[in-house]
């Protein structure tokens, strides 16, 4: 099974040996004006994910208030904590996911998230995770039966030749999500978002090369054609591998006049993503009329290993060209888990990390298998039913053993 990792490399890989001409004709936002730029009719439902967001804290301190309203203990588990799930990005990689949430509800402990946050295929698997088991169905179908015509197919090569912004055509994904994003499971995400849980995507903003997040509850809040519409862009542009897939255009105002930005999948800046500089959660409960904080635990599912794998590279320029990417993408993955690990050690809050195991080895046809997909989606099942062995730190980092010898003071 190639992963995202591998698909993207390749991609850009074969991208550097095309020419091309002018492609697709855009309006786009002027940078002075990417500050103004709001989606047509919608205020207020993303914010760069770098930085503090005003917007995103006024929501999240209504977020602790609208929880509370329902319980005077907000959205606290039977483990008497407030539960996070961060969804990583992986292409096909999603089974393991999908296996591991579909297995923690047959455990039957697996807890409402106060927030949920997905990346590229982690978008896809989002909304599901959100919203609930009832849901489990839907995204095991997904990640089992699917095969890659299904999510993409490849452009002619002349189209290539001429001037094209991607390799691939995403028709069918986009056909496949209008069929499983309805306007069923946008009412059950605003429900969710009016009970004070919250439902961030993440995509990237390409002309400004930063994340832009995405409150998808506010989005579902809207209701009606246009808000259900830009609920699945949103999904889409976030699994939209750049130059593998085309990017998404999404239709912006600023002074009164229209432009266009491009967006593609999330993970071409983070691979899984947590609240980040966006948010002070301490100031928010405060603000909220908070005085006594119930702890806070993040789960982090990646989507992928988190030991890369040996393989001999051939001494010609495609191959050394998407191993070198890929290792480049791997690499910010791992780098994606320790700053969720700093953030959350920083804040008090408990840090549990899934991830496939560095052993298994796939057995894939071709980029969507479902035949591959499914094995992984019934190991990662048995594996969260018989209760996943969640780990408390990113990788490299071990608990300090009682017998290791502690420094002395410097002579």
């Amino acid at each position: 099974m190639r992963s995202a990792f591998g698909l993207l490399a390749l991609a850009m890989a074969c991208a550097c040996c095309l020419g091309g001409c002018a492609g697709v004709t855009r309006n786009p936002l002027p940078a002075e004006l990417s500050s103004e730029a709001t989606i047509l009719g919608m205020q207020d439902i993303r914010a760069w994910g770098g930085e503090f967001s005003p917007v995103f804290q006024a929501d999240v301190v209504e977020s602790i208030r609208q929880a509370r309203a329902v319980d005077p203990r907000g959205v606290v588990g039977p483990d008497g904590y407030v539960n996070v799930l961060a969804i990583s990005g992986g292409g096909a990689y999603g089974a393991f996911g999908t296996g591991l949430l579909c297995g923690w509800t047959e455990a039957g402990n697996r807890p409402d998230f106060k927030l949920v946050t997905g990346i590229s295929t982690g978008a896809l698997i989002a909304p599901f995770a959100f919203v609930g088991s009832q849901y489990d169905h839907i995204i095991k179908k997904f990640y089992t039966s699917v095969r890659t015509s299904d999510i993409f197919t490849q452009r002619p090569l002349l189209s290539l030749l001429g001037g094209t912004d991607a390799l691939s055509d995403t028709a069918p994904l986009a056909g496949l999500l209008s069929q499983i994003v309805d306007e069923k499971l946008l009412a059950a995400v605003a429900e969710g978002h009016k009970r004070g849980r919250r439902l961030y995507i993440g995509t990237t903003h390409l002309d400004a090369g930063r994340l832009m997040v995405w409150n998808m509850g506010a989005i579902a809040m809207r209701g009606g054609p246009e808000a259900l519409e830009l609920f699945r862009k949103v999904m889409l542009a976030s699994a939209s591998i750049p130059v593998a897939f085309p990017p998404v255009y999404m239709n912006v105002e600023a002074q009164g006049k229209p432009y266009d930005e491009m967006h593609v999948d999330g993970g071409a800046t983070t691979q899984v993503f947590f609240y980040g500089f966006m948010l002070d959660l301490s100031a928010a409960a405060r603000s909220a009329g908070v005085t006594a904080n119930p702890p806070i635990r993040i789960y982090v599912i990646r989507n992928g290993q988190v030991k890369s794998k040996w393989e001999t590279v051939q001494p010609r320029l495609l191959p050394i060209a998407s191993r070198s990417i890929s290792d480049i993408l791997f690499t910010q993955g791992i780098g994606d888990l320790y700053r969720i690990y700093t953030i959350a050690t920083r804040d008090g809050i408990d840090f549990k990390l899934a991830s496939v195991p560095d052993d298994y080895e796939s057995k894939a046809k071709e980029s969507f298998d479902p035949v591959e997909m499914s094995r992984m989606f019934e190991m990662a099942f048995s594996m969260a039913k018989g209760g996943y062995p969640w780990r408390s730190l990113p990788p490299g980092l071990r608990e300090p053993s009682a017998t290791t010898p502690t420094a002395g003071p410097a002579k």
